[in-house]
């Protein structure tokens, strides 16, 4: 099976992120792969197309990998899990429940008072270097009207 039929099936953006994962494989020798004479192209990069025999390490592989790509692309992904491995106890519950908790803290920190319609937020500091400057331009500016006038 060649790469270039694989990553087509896909979502463009689990695309890149599957390719490389695919290439760190064949580096750790945990699947089998080699380069063809082909090429393909993804999101405007070209990328040599490789072949893989489809056997049950690889269609493991691929199945475990793609899991992982769905779950990371996930809007605020960090922690999430699928059900049965949590059950199966794949994963720790306890240091993922942690985990979310002070994702759920985090959140809370970054949150502000939402304003009302017509209400503004002006720093003390800032009202005082606004109204400074603005008498003074005001004042700069009468002067070049009087200098004008006469």
């Amino acid at each position: 099976m060649k790469l270039s039929d694989l990553i087509a099936q896909m979502e463009t953006k689990i695309q890149v992120k599957y390719i490389r994962q695919f290439r760190e494989a064949a580096k750790a020798g945990e699947i089998d792969c080699m380069p063809i004479e082909k090429s393909f192209a993804v999101r405007g990069s070209m990328y040599r197309d490789l072949m893989t025999q489809h056997d049950e390490t690889f269609s493991n592989w691929h199945k475990e990998t793609l899991r992982q790509l769905e779950l990371t692309t996930m809007r605020g992904a960090a922690g999430i899990a699928y059900e049965d491995d949590v059950t199966s106890g794949k994963i720790d519950f306890k240091s993922r429940a942690e985990e979310f908790r002070k994702s759920l803290k985090k959140k809370r920190k970054r949150t502000s008072k939402k304003l009302m319609p017509g209400e503004a937020v002006v720093d003390a500091g800032q009202a005082s270097g606004q109204v400074a400057g603005g008498k003074v331009a005001a004042q700069a500016t009468e002067g070049d009207q009087g200098r004008a006038a006469e």
